[in-house]
């Protein structure tokens, strides 16, 4: 992305966010990022988020929609995954408004049975007859170029459905993870990679460097809208093995690195010191605070520090603490 490139985004992200200017003119732009309170997975919040959705402009009617949560297994036991009553709810609410059609897509990292992540009939059986689940890991695949070019490889083979969508909205788990800090929107974009081309546990991505590879997903995939479960998340040893962390809170913005960031603070780390957040900063917006507004509850409210492995305490800190 070049300098005229990166300001004709960043002007129009300032009119999508509904704010006006730069620092020194009339206000700030600032990125709007919504606390919705959810205390549990039992009731229907669909149309809480669809009310979220209405007010930050994005428009689904007659629009093709993909979901791509975090569904890398079938244990319920542990909450590895983005919990599959919001996946039924924020799918109830891009049909409430009027989406054409709605898929589910994930691309599994450790399961090569889609009957253990996105085909589960625990999921399937919460969704609406019009919503499609689909296994990104087989799915037919257009040739993208990689606009990042950190990882040697210049494209992508990215699934026909998600450059076909006219809107992708990802819906990550707030969970640490071993080696990266924490694991959120732009780390969830690793399930978005089908496994006959990248490998399982996504091997290819590894040998280009983790923090490589989410760099690049992060400048060549458009996310639409993001959705961060953390209703009740992970801490400690994450993604798979941690412990429950409840939160009470879904994490709504158009802008995923405002997302990244704020749930990195209520998690109790500073973006600023988790180095993937750190740099996807020189291409996305909305990683200081002060460049973030809350249209609802305050992050501070929802501030829950979770235990990490001793090698990330370093990354630990931040305004909330």
């Amino acid at each position: 992305m070049n300098r005229r490139q990166f300001l004709q985004w960043l002007f129009a992200t300032a009119s999508f966010a509904g704010w006006s200017g730069f620092p020194g003119c009339r206000s700030q732009v600032r990125f709007p990022v919504t606390i919705l309170p959810v205390a549990g997975y039992g009731r229907d919040i669909s149309r809480d988020i669809a009310a979220v959705l209405r007010r930050d402009g994005l428009v689904l009617q007659g629009k093709k929609v993909l979901l791509k949560p975090n569904f890398v297994e079938a244990h319920h036991e542990q909450p590895i995954n983005t919990h599959i009553t919001v996946i039924a709810a924020v799918a109830d609410a891009c049909l409430r408004e009027g989406a054409r059609e709605v898929i589910v897509g994930e691309a599994s990292g450790h399961r090569r049975d889609p009957w253990f992540s996105v085909l589960n009939p625990s999921l399937r059986a919460l969704l609406d007859k019009r919503v499609r689940c689909i296994d990104l890991n087989y799915a037919d695949v257009a040739l993208v170029q990689n606009r990042g070019k950190r990882m040697g490889l210049p494209t992508f083979y990215l699934p026909r459905v998600l450059t076909d969508a006219d809107i992708l909205i990802n819906m990550p788990k707030l969970k640490t993870h071993h080696w990266m800090g924490v694991t959120l929107c732009h780390k969830n974009l690793f399930g978005t990679l089908p496994g006959i081309y990248y490998g399982w546990p996504k091997n290819v991505l590894h040998y280009c460097g983790i923090e490589n590879s989410i760099l690049d997903m992060a400048q060549t995939i458009r996310t639409h809208y993001n959705i961060i479960d953390g209703i009740v998340g992970m801490e400690g040893d994450g993604p798979i093995m941690g412990s429950p962390r409840p939160v009470g809170a879904l994490i709504l913005s158009a802008h995923s690195l405002a997302a990244d960031a704020t749930a990195a603070r209520i998690m109790g780390f500073d973006p600023l010191k988790v180095p993937y957040l750190a740099m996807a900063s020189q291409f996305l917006p909305g990683i200081q605070e002060k460049d973030v507004s809350y249209p609802a509850e305050h992050p501070r409210k929802f501030a829950t520090r979770f235990a990490c492995l001793d090698d990330l305490k370093t990354m630990q800190g931040g305004p909330f603490w």
